[in-house]
């Protein structure tokens, strides 16, 4: 990969990563302090809502994010485009919830979410004010002023949310917590984009974007039904304790998944889509990227599962044990969840995003066998079936991959082997350490400590290899920043 193109990558990967590690970070530690004044209950209501929420969300954005991160050129009249049609979707969609609000309560038999519905579906609104602003930020890979704005909303988001569940006000702190993080951001985007909409709109603009977000949409809203199917399910057929049990498990496992996919999505997409032309160069890029998000991935994934007990057992408590073996199994989900967004990418990248609208499609029906595992047997056997099916799954866009780009699928697995070897030795040891009879937290800082010392070991002498030098590099450079900053 030619130097100026790696370092932009690099660039946008670190920024990338502390975006999410300080915006979403922070959200976590705020959820770790809500779960311990909350019930799982208040947090099974807002599971109910999430497969709605994130399923507009996805409408609203109708594919426009990622057909103008892909245009070469982009001129005013595209941008103004974008930002009228997102807003008035999302006050149709809006008001669309608001009406159907009493009968998803019904649905669920929780009066409690005609409201809940009708307020959180204001973020709706919020978030298409600022689209526009944050695909040109990804399209200068500007990760540094996303992450100031993702750190500053989550901060205040979160001060808001634990505010009202320390005065009682349950549910609420949570559906607060979420309106303010997404108000704080959309502002400060439009003070860090400096662009403002002017009265323009482009039908010919449209038609051209929609030819190519079209599909994205469709991509999308499979996807999310795909990953959000399982909280519906379980909400409707079990109690919305288990929900919360199952969402909170699920919280920690994307914690590790969805930032690590998000990060080399956004980042790496646009690197991607300028060198579409250059075949070997773009497939270079891609293993890298492929066999740098493995051994992030795969390390965090697994030792998470390994730590999992003494994780929550020590950050939120007795009330939350029935998450511990969910958490685990979900790990094992994951390790496939980077992998196929990483694929995806690569294939929208070169503008076949019929191939990904296919995959997803792929995947929904794929997604059937758990929801009957969950109706007729139990939650565990469910959990087990979308582990089957995630293989598979992965294996189909192993071989979508190595049809878009010099990369056959032995040749991507192979690259693979390694890191998972490596991280299942890795979390074998630490899991065999959570059977110290010492305290909870103890024990917890023992595996941590453990897990580090066999990642260092493993790739720093037994397996050398240039990425995790890479890795190891970026770490050092932002530790040494830090210092000269102090």
């Amino acid at each position: 990969m030619p130097e100026n193109l790696k370092q932009k990558t690099a660039t946008g990967v670190k920024w990338g990563f502390l975006e999410n590690l300080g915006g979403t970070g922070i959200l976590a530690i705020v959820n770790l302090v809500l779960a311990r004044v909350l019930s799982p209950a208040e947090f099974g209501i807002m599971g109910m809502t999430t497969i709605f929420i994130t399923l507009s969300t996805s409408l609203v954005d109708s594919g426009f994010t990622g057909a103008l991160t892909r245009r070469k050129d982009v001129d005013e009249k595209d941008l103004n485009t974008v930002f009228y049609f997102n807003l008035l979707t999302s006050v149709l969609l809006y008001l669309v919830l608001f009406f159907c609000a009493p009968a998803i309560a019904g649905f669920f038999s929780q009066p409690v979410l005609v409201k809940v519905m009708r307020i959180l579906g204001l973020s709706l609104i919020i978030t298409a004010l600022s689209i526009v602003q944050k695909v040109q930020l990804v399209r200068r890979i500007d990760f540094r002023t996303q992450a100031v704005a993702s750190v500053a909303s989550s901060v205040a988001g979160g001060a808001v949310g634990i505010w009202m569940a320390f005065t009682g006000h349950g549910v609420w702190s949570l559906v607060a917590m979420q309106l303010v993080r997404l108000s704080v951001t959309t502002v400060l985007l439009w003070v860090f984009s400096r662009w403002v909409p002017s009265l323009v709109f482009s039908a010919a603009s449209f038609r051209e974007m929609f030819s190519f977000g079209g599909r994205l949409l469709l991509t999308a809203v499979i996807s999310t039904i795909w990953s959000e199917i399982y909280s519906f399910i379980i909400g409707k057929v079990y109690t919305p304790s288990t929900l919360g049990q199952y969402s909170r498990a699920d919280k920690f496992r994307n914690m590790v998944t969805s930032n690590v996919s998000i990060v080399m999505q956004r980042v790496t997409y646009p690197v991607l889509a300028s060198i579409r032309d250059e075949r070997q160069r773009q497939s270079r890029a891609y293993r890298k990227i492929i066999r740098t998000t493995v051994l992030i991935s795969f390390t965090a994934v697994l030792g998470l599962a390994a730590v999992s007990e003494s994780f929550i057992l020590t950050l939120i408590g007795d009330q939350w044990v029935p998450a511990i073996k969910y958490l685990r199994i979900l790990c094992l989900s994951g390790l496939f969840i980077p992998l196929m967004v990483c694929s995806a990418n690569i294939i929208n990248a070169n503008g076949r995003s019929d191939t990904t609208l296919y995959l997803e499609i792929m995947k929904t029906v794929l997604a059937g066998i758990p929801v009957l595992a969950a109706i007729f047997l139990d939650i565990e056997a469910m959990l087990w079936s979308t582990v089957a099916v995630s293989a598979v799954s992965y294996l189909v866009y192993a071989v979508k991959v190595s049809e878009s780009v010099d990369y056959p699928v032995r040749e991507q697995i192979r690259d693979i082997l390694p890191y998972l070897g490596i991280s299942v030795a890795m979390a074998a040891i630490v899991f065999c350490l959570s059977f110290l009879p010492l305290a909870h937290w103890l024990v917890l800082m023992i595996q941590v400590a453990a897990g580090a010392a066999v990642v260092v070991v493993a790739y720093g002498y037994l397996y050398r290899n240039e990425e995790y030098e890479d890795v190891k590099s970026a770490l050092s450079r932002m530790l040494k920043r830090e210092k000269e900053g102090k």
